[in-house]
């Protein structure tokens, strides 16, 4: 008597942190330097001044008297030394530059992708100079970009139509001389103890009565900008190294098969060192012998122990000795719970939120053009984004809802409609024909796809680069029987490959290089566990006369297709129905964390403000 199992004791609880495979490593290792990394720049940011927006400074035609200015409490970030008191005043004023180098610009020569020398003008701004302005009623002041260097110094300069390369200094040539460069400057000033100037920004202006707007100053936000997207990334990283919970539970049963099969010897229907053979059979069920090339390795078998194959396929569709369901068929063993939370939700609350909440300062802080332009489009393909997953867990939790929800039939009783059956693979009438890939023959198949690769080698800008490239592949099946132990019945690969339905036939079970050649075979073979959700329908007489049937046994009058009345998603897939379950996230991580993050999206797009 065959030991009986109890899938449900695999529940896994509300929350369940599973060890990733070695690939999950890797991934948790990357998203945890990208976690440091924005904490890194947050912290970092944090000791940058807060520079108002320009919409918040005082716009003056000329300097005046200091005690007028609107001195306010200064924001976050103001511990560098130079820095008097804890109120500061910040203005927009025309300023020429009588004295002090700010800068130095040119025309330069580069080269562009294809190697032409093109000319184009440049300059660079020079943060440690003293600088003396004067406005237009004649009153100069003495000031510099920021002392402590924390904040970097931000400028524009008209630009130069270049026909020749050349170099200078931009600075001040002394009192009314008409070389000298008039500035709309962004200045912070204190008056306590000592009057202090510093520029923060500038654009270059025509005149005293032009009022350009210099650029922002953001740095202090863009240290956070990029503390969110370094989050949002590492999220992802994080959100997709997370296996599901369910699938590490049966990767240590597995594991354990593995270590308990070392000692013993492979054969067809038996899990052993190399693996489990696949069985290989003539037309009309004829055993020929275990074959030849493929093996089923324990990492993507039978949970609980293959099925005994029977030692005659002269009836297919009748049942096994009493009419006992497998061992691990869900009516036998029941249906475990993924765990309700696990870090894939923390994972994709932070890349969802920190994509959302970018994208929206980036939309709603004034800054450059190019802020403006990529938190609109950011805003764009996080919001189709949102929308897809949306749709996708919808579709993905409808799916789960209907696995669950939906017995697994027994064949023999199996109903026509939509159903969900599970059995070991074995040869109908069609047995398992042979074929040939990279000069190897692959026996004791009924499902199969195959790929070939080449090895070449190319010659790029970057030197030579070499590695495999696909050239071929080829898909092939024939019909075969899914029995569960009470019966059998056909199952018709054409019938889904017709639908363009993917079918998971599982890992490799064969990759062999010759040269520079290299082959990969997946496949279904005779023993191997199968899921099938679809819809069950009765055979037509043309399919009976060309695959057999037996009139007397229910189940060999019926078949399964992929759902196309009913609406519902459609699998076949290797292993049972644990498998498929534990490919497949709880209820909430699938939906109701989409939902926050949809809900929590529009809520920022329409009411974030900085």
């Amino acid at each position: 008597m065959s030991t009986q199992h109890d899938a449900t004791d695999l529940d896994q609880g509300f929350f369940k942190f599973p060890v990733p495979t070695w690939k999950g490593m890797i991934g948790y290792a990357i998203a945890l330097s990208m976690f440091m990394t924005a904490l890194t720049m947050f912290s970092s940011g944090q000791s940058i001044p807060d520079i108002p927006q320009l919409s918040e400074a005082d716009r003056l035609d000329e300097l005046g008297d200091i005690d007028s200015y609107n001195f306010q409490l200064l924001q976050d970030g103001y511990e560098q030394p130079q820095y008097q008191s804890n109120k500061a005043a910040f203005l927009l004023v025309p300023l020429e530059l009588e004295e002090g180098r700010i800068g130095t610009e040119g025309c330069y020569e580069s080269e562009d992708d294809e190697g032409n020398t093109e000319i184009n003008y440049g300059y660079d701004i020079e943060e440690g100079s003293v600088l003396t302005f004067r406005d237009q009623a004649g009153d100069s002041i003495t000031s510099s970009f920021d002392k402590s260097r924390t904040l970097d110094p931000e400028g524009d300069f008209f630009s130069q139509y270049c026909t020749e390369t050349w170099h200078r200094d931009v600075k001040g040539y002394g009192q009314d001389n008409s070389e000298n460069r008039i500035l709309m400057a962004y200045m912070l000033v204190q008056n306590e103890p000592n009057e202090y100037y510093q520029l923060l920004s500038f654009t270059e202006i025509n005149g005293f009565n032009d009022y350009e707007n210099p650029p922002e100053i953001t740095q202090r936000e863009d240290a956070g900008r990029f503390a969110l997207l370094a989050s949002g990334i590492g999220g992802l990283i994080f959100m997709y190294s997370t296996p599901t919970s369910l699938s590490y539970a049966l990767r240590k049963i597995r594991k354990s098969n593995h270590t308990n099969a070392k000692e013993t010897a492979s054969a067809a229907g038996v899990l052993g060192s190399d693996g489990r053979q696949f069985q290989h059979c003539g037309p009309h069920g004829e055993i020929i012998g275990p074959a030849n090339q493929l093996f089923r390795d324990a990492y993507s078998d039978w949970l609980f122990g293959c099925p005994p194959l029977p030692t005659s396929y002269s009836n297919v569709f009748t049942k096994d000795g009493d009419g006992s369901l497998i061992p691990e068929h869900p009516q036998r063993i029941g249906t475990p719970r993924p765990a309700m939370m696990t870090p894939y939700s923390l994972g994709a609350l932070t890349f969802a939120l920190s994509f959302i909440w970018l994208s929206s300062d980036l939309r709603a802080r004034d800054g450059s053009e190019i802020h403006t332009l990529i938190g609109y489009v950011m805003t764009f393909f996080v919001t189709i984004i949102n929308i897809l997953w949306f749709f996708s867990a919808y579709k993905q939790a409808k799916l789960s809802q209907t696995i669950n929800d939906l017995p697994t039939s027994p064949i023999r009783s199996v109903a026509v409609g939509q159903a969900e059956v599970v059995g070991q693979v074995r040869p109908s009438s069609a047995g398992t024909p042979a074929f040939t890939v990279g000069g190897k023959e692959m026996q004791g198949t009924v499902l199969w796809t195959w790929s070939s690769y080449k090895y070449v080698c190319r010659q790029t800008d970057d030197g030579q680069e070499c590695g495999w490239e696909h050239r071929e592949t080829k898909n092939g099946g024939v019909p075969f029987v899914l029995h569960d132990g009470t019966g059998g019945m056909i199952i018709d690969p054409s019938l889904w490959q017709a639908e363009n339905k993917t079918l998971n036939l599982g890992s490799c079970v064969a990759a062999w290089e010759s040269g520079k050649w290299k082959w990969t075979v997946n496949a279904i073979g005779v023993g191997d566990p199968l899921y099938v959700l679809g819809d069950c329908v009765p055979r037509s007489r043309e399919h009976l006369d060309a695959w057999g049937g037996d009139e007397t046994e229910g189940s060999a009058l019926v078949t399964m297709v992929p759902s196309t009345e009913t609406g519902e998603g459609s699998i076949m897939s290797l292993g049972t129905e644990l498998d498929v379950v534990a490919q497949r996230r709880s209820r909430f991580e699938m939906l109701i964390v989409p939902i926050i993050v949809f809900t929590f999206g529009i809520f920022m797009f329409l009411n974030y403000t900085p």
